[in-house]
């Protein structure tokens, strides 16, 4: 599968396209034919981008595009326990998501369990990390459903929350509930 030099290619194609069905059926076939997207995979990215059926639907993609693309980050802390006489039970995390001008994303969790007590310290780290393709939708409010297409196949749609900003550009965001700044 390959993928779109940017967000402007992308929002061209779905230009050329036009909407209504025949142009979503003209979507899925480049889809297929010209980036080897799987016949699901084709269809859930045409769903996605030509969900409202809009004469403007590639100018509403484009937006909520540039408004995404960049590197979001989620860091937290907490004490797991007081192990009493100076000991403690730390956990830690920090979550990224890198969504890219070429529509492709990566997302990293990365968690780290400490113990630590005058008879000595442990620590168990941990990560998780996936990457794929991702497609906003051709609808606006202040909260959207983008489509992740994790290694290109499977998908599944994830919420992002403005929190209430209409910035071109935000600094922050939620993603699946989740808060996330802008780095």
């Amino acid at each position: 599968m390959y993928n779109f030099k940017s967000v402007a290619a992308l929002c061209g194609l779905l230009e050329l396209a036009g909407p209504g069905d025949t142009g979503r059926t003209k979507f899925v076939d480049v889809l297929k034919t010209t980036f080897e997207f799987g016949d699901r995979a084709a269809h859930l990215y045409a769903e996605t981008m030509l969900g409202s059926d809009s004469d403007n639907s590639a100018s509403i993609v484009r937006t909520n595009a540039e408004r995404l693309i960049g590197t979001w980050r989620a860091t937290g802390g907490s004490s797991l326990a007081d192990l009493g006489y100076g000991g403690n039970a730390l956990s830690s995390t920090i979550e990224e998501w890198n969504f890219t001008d070429n529509m492709t994303y990566s997302y990293r969790l990365e968690k780290q369990i400490s113990v630590m007590s005058p008879y000595g310290s442990m620590v168990r780290p941990s990560s998780t990390s996936e990457s794929g393709m991702w497609a906003p939708p051709d609808q606006t409010g202040p909260q959207i459903n983008i489509l992740l297409l994790r290694d290109g196949r499977d998908g599944r749609e994830v919420l992002v929350d403005w929190l209430g900003s209409d910035d071109d550009r935000p600094m922050e965001c939620r993603i699946d509930f989740t808060r996330f700044l802008r780095s």
